[in-house]
């Protein structure tokens, strides 16, 4: 995989040098005509755009944010099922410490630890126009099902319309799925922010010690990490079960390298 990315960064390099150019002789051909006046308008334009761009590359750098409120479910009064449950009794009861999290937008996540699976769900109607609701996880709650809830609409009753097996959620107030940061944690400044792979994943490094990693809106994790001498170690937990994972670093301005992969520094604001 990593010879596969470099042969595509040698094509795409190879394709912006041939750009780059064209682009040179177009600008060196049609120079000769440009007047003072239009010199100046166009130094003054490109001055404009550098200081831009140093401003927003150096607010992205600075700015602050909370981890937090990467994964909260929205009020949204039509949404019956809106919130964060587990399940009580019946079907899928062995997983009583599994958190199930419908955000009010159509997602649902499978929290497990400070780990997360991603899943949909969707409303509907069966045969005899009772409300159903479906959703896609990879297990536990896995399918279509006739619900009903109590008044204080805290507790759900989900029977599945397949096998009719009855599951009771509970309603969860305040879960606490992201881990309490290490008070002698190690952390690199450069590091903390957030950062895009080519492929699509993405890290958060804060500035308590917690790392956030998205696989590819699949999966995502909070562990908590230390940062030193090019070296990171983070620890995250799926259920009770604890794992360390290793990475060697470095930071060259807006270009993070993080054992063989490459990432450019975003905004938190790009990942909501």
């Amino acid at each position: 995989m990593d010879k596969t990315k470099k042969n595509f960064k040698r094509i795409i390099s190879a394709g912006l040098l041939v750009f780059a150019v064209a682009a040179f002789t177009g600008c060196s051909d049609s120079s000769s005509s440009q007047t003072p006046e239009t010199t100046t308008a166009t130094t003054e334009a490109q001055t404009t755009q550098q200081a831009t761009e140093e401003t927003t590359k150096s607010d992205t750098t600075n700015e602050s944010f909370d981890l937090k409120s990467l994964h909260v479910c929205k009020d949204n009064p039509d949404d019956d099922l809106v919130g964060t449950w587990q399940i009580a009794s019946g079907e899928g009861s062995q997983y009583e410490s599994f958190y199930y999290m419908f955000n009010g937008e159509g997602k649902s996540i499978l929290i497990s630890g400070t780990s997360g699976y991603f899943g949909s769900y969707t409303y509907g109607t069966d045969d005899d126009n009772n409300p159903t609701f479906t959703t896609k996880l990879v297990f536990g709650l896995n399918g279509t099902y006739t619900y009903k809830l109590s008044e204080d609409k805290k507790t759900a009753e989900l029977t599945n319309t397949d096998t009719k097996a009855v599951s009771t959620l509970k309603k969860a107030d305040n879960p606490d799925f992201i881990p309490t940061p290490d008070k002698d944690a190690s952390i690199d400044d450069k590091l903390v922010g957030c950062w895009m792979s080519e492929s699509g994943e993405y890290l958060c490094f804060d500035e308590s010690g917690i790392m956030y990693q998205n696989l590819f809106d699949y999966m995502f994790a909070y562990s908590n990490y230390t940062a030193s001498e090019g070296k990171i170690v983070s620890t995250y937990t799926t259920s009770d079960k604890k794992t360390t994972d290793k990475y060697t670093y470095s930071v060259d301005g807006d270009t993070l390298t993080l054992n063989n992969d490459t990432y450019t520094r975003i905004s938190f604001s790009d990942l909501k």
